[in-house]
């Protein structure tokens, strides 16, 4: 399913229409375990509110958005994205295979916008390392790269 499926998804669905207040705009969507996540933040509150996309949509939380500096997300549109899902991930592995031959045990995917859309992609590997690209969803051009073990992982 595409990107823009899922979000509509959860734009059709009754539990996304009795709550939709007009303040909430799209800022990310989110994949683990898969289940997709998609999140909506509001400017009045700063809080950040997910519906999970499974056989329903579901409301998961509302939660305040974690940052060093409080700053408002930035809206997600939908039409800027150009590169999907399955194009970065054919990026991805290409590079990956050069960089780790390991096999991949989780794939973590964000789709965001910090100044342009893109997609963060982290793939947690057999050998206990963590494999995480950013692409440009506009144009699919990698941004930044990075393998460095699962023990080294902290918050920065």
């Amino acid at each position: 399913m595409e990107i823009k499926d899922i979000v509509q998804k959860v734009l059709d669905s009754n539990i996304f229409n009795s709550w939709n207040n007009k303040d909430n705009h799209l800022v990310s969507c989110f994949f683990m375990n898969d289940v997709w996540s998609v999140d909506f933040y509001s400017k009045k509150t700063k809080k950040v509110t997910s519906f999970l996309v499974e056989d329903k949509v579901k409301l998961s939380d509302e939660d305040k958005v974690f940052q060093r500096e409080e700053n408002d997300l930035e809206e997600l549109k939908l039409d800027e994205i150009k590169v999907s899902l399955g194009s970065v991930l054919d990026i991805i592995s290409n590079i990956k295979e050069k960089e780790s031959g390991s096999e991949v045990q989780q794939k973590i995917v964000i789709l965001q916008k910090i100044k342009f859309p893109l997609w963060n992609v982290t793939f947690i590997l057999k050998d206990f390392n963590l494999f995480n690209v950013k692409v440009n969803a506009i144009n699919g051009k990698l941004i930044e790269k990075e393998l460095s073990p699962v023990f080294n992982f902290r918050t920065k």
